[in-house]
């Protein structure tokens, strides 16, 4: 998992060409709502199935702004139901915290002094920031480790 001392480390180090979902939150978590996140993240991993066949997926929160989760479709393929319960996990998640994960427009990007900031899409931060339109770890990484 991702080391928040070590900015310049990768955030994973299993299989990097999971498909992947990335959901920006419209504010910074805190430590207790990132906590709760993670274990209820981990709850859903745990049975998260198509049908009826196991996903081998991993998911967590990144920089208290950020969830992601991450499917290895080498051997089984998330479906659309399956699909539906991470949109539905969210919401709900969402709905308990009061945090709005599904405005695409809302990115994660790199401020002046290094750290990280929530901040709204533009065509200046597209190719730099963390957003919705990550479809892989891999991806995810690159974007990372080369700010």
């Amino acid at each position: 998992m991702w080391q928040n001392s070590l900015p310049k480390q990768p955030i994973y180090n299993r299989i990097m060409d999971r498909r992947t979902w990335v959901f920006v939150a419209n504010r910074f978590m805190t430590s207790d709502e990132v906590e709760g996140v993670n274990k209820a993240l981990e709850q859903f991993i745990a049975t998260w199935s198509t049908h009826g066949t196991p996903i081998d997926a991993t998911a967590f929160c990144f920089e208290s702004a950020v969830v992601v989760i991450a499917a290895n479709e080498s051997e089984v393929q998330a479906s659309g139901c399956s699909i539906d319960k991470i949109n539905q996990l969210m919401r709900a998640l969402g709905q308990q915290i009061n945090i709005d994960f599904f405005d695409r427009f809302n990115v994660l990007n790199r401020n002046e002094s290094g750290g990280w900031a929530i901040e709204k899409y533009t065509a200046n931060n597209a190719n730099s920031c963390v957003s919705a339109t990550i479809t892989s770890l891999d991806q995810l990484n690159q974007l990372i480790l080369n700010q």
